[in-house]
């Protein structure tokens, strides 16, 4: 496999997975904060119905406790700390076997990947928007709009670092617009659906060690191209000992030779695409104190295509370029279809006193059909595979919303979300583990037409070890170990008004 088809792939992974304005709050890369109002209480009970229509991302059935006109708009702050430590990253032992052990005339090991063992903060904070609008066509049919940002992830490495040839920049974005219908049939049954219009876009961005793809490439038979698979032992200051030693000017000259870690350049992809899905759920209300919701969205497939571009070191020589361009490792385009989960979700509210009530969810996505990501190339390379291996997730929360008087509305809730990548699929760019939520929020109405909502969460994150190997697609960039430590602030503000 070339390193495009490893850059192409990695990228359209992090549309599967990562971030883009945001970064990913729910587990894999999805992001739960759609409702400034529910983030008061964790989004506990949020299925069946919450406070105000911003509940309808989650069940478009919702809509049916409205009457009017009514909309909400808000923006969710999400502040994010991600951390590396404990690093190490090793070449392919693979290089050993075509005698590339040390550099040459050197001495000095070519196994260790260079750079810092830890990195600082690489997470991007972030607003994300929701937008939300109802119309009461009649007493029980409601229609809507919804415009909302449901995965994403942002994360940023120095160019240096121990892990860069796996992650340097993943920025993506994913913008969702879902027409929704409500309709009650009687008292106590409403159903909804909705149909969802979503578009993402991406850059990634990672380090190439171009002096490891030569060197197995020509371990592969590519000696034609005009390289040698083991150079020389040249004495200490010649051309093959400065650019083994990262010499920013040396030259090889002809025939070249492949040296790992000789060469470093990077990479980078920019893609979009659409996919289309649907939604629907179901509200139940035996009576004025109990109400109890489900909700499903559907899984979406969605087809990425982007544009694929390579930068390369002043020091390479002319004919270590051309072997690598004949390799595949020049711009071009690829597609590839990215599989996103279905959630189905389950919650309750129970008034306990006219004052106060309690809420409850559990959701659940699949994230166990992204199996694969398979890239398709335009140049006549061959399809790019990924084994992801992730797992379905479970999402539980409990929570309490205390109405002190007309003005002023309280809340508490707590939450765990499950993650679903294991340590040997997890990478730096998404640094999903469990998490724990911890959440308050408040409401004021302002009048009989407008409120306020405010909702604040802390996440603590499972610390999360990386341990990728330097086989199969990782072969060219080496294997990488550390932990993950992360931990998320979010801020919620909404405005809702009724006419």
């Amino acid at each position: 496999m070339t390193h495009r088809s490893r850059l192409t792939l990695t990228a359209l992974t992090l549309i599967a997975a990562g971030a883009f304005a945001p970064v990913a709050q729910a587990s894999g890369f999805q992001l739960r904060e759609q409702s400034p109002s529910a983030q008061g209480n964790a989004f506990a009970g949020i299925s069946a119905g919450g406070n105000d229509i911003s509940a309808l991302f989650f069940n478009p059935a919702v809509m049916t406790q409205y009457d009017g006109l009514q909309f909400s708009v808000g923006g969710t702050y999400i502040g994010l700390s991600a951390k590396f430590s404990e690093g190490s990253a090793n070449r392919t032992p693979a290089l050993a076997g075509l005698g590339f052990n040390v550099a040459p005339a050197t001495g000095a090991s070519l196994s260790p990947i260079s750079g810092p063992a830890s990195h600082g903060n690489a997470a991007i904070s972030a607003v994300l928007p929701e937008f939300n609008i109802m119309y009461s066509v009649s007493k029980d049919l409601k229609v809507g709009l919804s415009v909302n940002v449901p995965f994403g992830l942002t994360t940023e490495y120095d160019a240096n670092w121990i892990g860069r040839y796996h992650a340097l920049k993943s920025d993506l974005m994913t913008i969702d617009i879902a027409p929704s219908l409500a309709y009650r049939v009687n008292d106590q049954f409403s159903f909804g659906v909705a149909f969802v219009a979503r578009r993402a876009d991406a850059e990634l961005t990672n380090g190439v060690d171009y002096g490891t793809a030569l060197a197995l490439k020509v371990g592969q038979g590519l000696a034609a191209a005009g390289l040698s698979p083991v150079a020389p032992s040249p004495t200490q200051n010649s051309p093959v000992a400065n650019v083994a030693m990262g010499a920013p000017n040396a030259t090889l000259g002809t025939p070249g030779y492949a040296i790992p870690g000789a060469w470093d350049g990077k990479a980078g992809l920019k893609g979009d695409g659409w996919g289309y899905g649907w939604k629907a759920g179901a509200t139940w209300q035996p009576n004025a104190d109990f109400r109890l919701g489900v909700a499903y969205s559907a899984a979406m497939t969605m087809t990425l295509k982007g544009d694929a571009s390579f930068e390369f070191p002043s020091n390479i020589p002319p004919t270590d370029l051309a072997a690598l361009n004949a390799a595949g490792l020049h711009n071009g385009r690829g597609e590839a279809d990215l599989a996103l989960p279905a959630t189905a979700s389950i919650g309750v509210d129970w008034k306990v006193t006219p004052t106060f009530s309690l809420q409850g969810e559990v959701a659940q996505s699949t994230w166990s059909r992204f199996k694969e990501l398979r890239v398709k190339f335009n140049t006549g390379a061959p399809d790019s595979i990924t084994d992801e291996n992730w797992k379905d997730t479970w999402f539980y929360s409990l929570g309490g919303t205390w109405k002190v008087n007309q003005t002023w509305t309280l809340r508490a809730g707590v939450a765990f979300d499950q993650g679903a990548v294991d340590e040997t699929h997890r990478t730096p760019r998404i640094p999903d583990n469990d998490r724990k939520w911890v959440s308050v929020g408040a409401s004021y109405t302002l009048s009989k037409r407008t409120a306020f909502d405010v909702g604040f969460t802390h996440i603590f994150v499972s610390d999360g070890r990386v341990n990728l190997s330097a086989a199969g697609d990782n072969t060219t960039r080496g294997s990488l170990s550390g932990m993950m430590k992360a931990e998320i602030n979010i801020l919620g503000f909404q405005v809702r008004h009724s006419f």
